[in-house]
């Protein structure tokens, strides 16, 4: 006898109890087998109903929320990943390797452009991780229209103050003849 009486068990359970009862027991294994063959899949009942599948992800508009939220994963993931990469060159290469190809790169043109691409997720993660902190400590800011506005302060504030870093020059470093 079944653990369960049937009608408490959807066809996925009794399928799953019959594949795991199978090498222990021939009738659980016909029994899986007959059920396979009789059940279709969510998916061939799905096609069978003739309607098309649903492009929810491609007509769906993210909240800023939403989308303040996954650029925060990104910007970390982005982050972890760089300072992984400049930790490597530096154990493979040595650390003057690092030191000498960011002096190359803060030399040439493309210097702005560099350092806004380094300073963005850096000052947006942080800033999306002060939000966060001010919401778990503070209880401030649930409501619907004040997420979407924080999500909005946070990206303009991390655009700014990327900007505003990108545009600053450091003396360059003096080569020691």
């Amino acid at each position: 006898p079944a653990p369960f009486p049937p009608q408490y068990c959807n066809q996925a359970m009794l399928r799953a109890a019959a594949r795991l009862a199978a090498p222990r027991c021939p009738a659980a294994l016909g029994m899986a087998r007959r059920m396979q063959s009789s059940t279709p899949s969510y998916t061939e009942r799905m096609n069978a109903t003739g309607r098309p599948l649903s492009p929810h992800v491609t007509i769906y508009a993210f909240p800023a929320g939403a989308l303040s939220s996954i650029t925060v994963r990104v910007t970390g993931m982005l982050l972890c990943a760089g300072t992984t990469g400049i930790a490597g060159i530096s154990l493979l290469s040595g650390p003057e390797a690092v030191s000498s190809t960011v002096q190359l790169l803060a030399d040439s043109s493309l210097a702005p452009l560099l350092k806004f691409s380094v300073a963005w997720p850096l000052v947006y993660h942080f800033c999306g991780a002060f939000r966060h902190a001010i919401w778990d400590h503070k209880m401030l800011g649930f409501s619907n229209q004040t997420v979407r506005l924080s999500s909005y302060a946070v990206f303009g504030i991390s655009t700014a103050l990327s900007l505003a870093a990108a545009s600053i020059s450091l003396p360059s470093k003096e080569k020691k003849k």
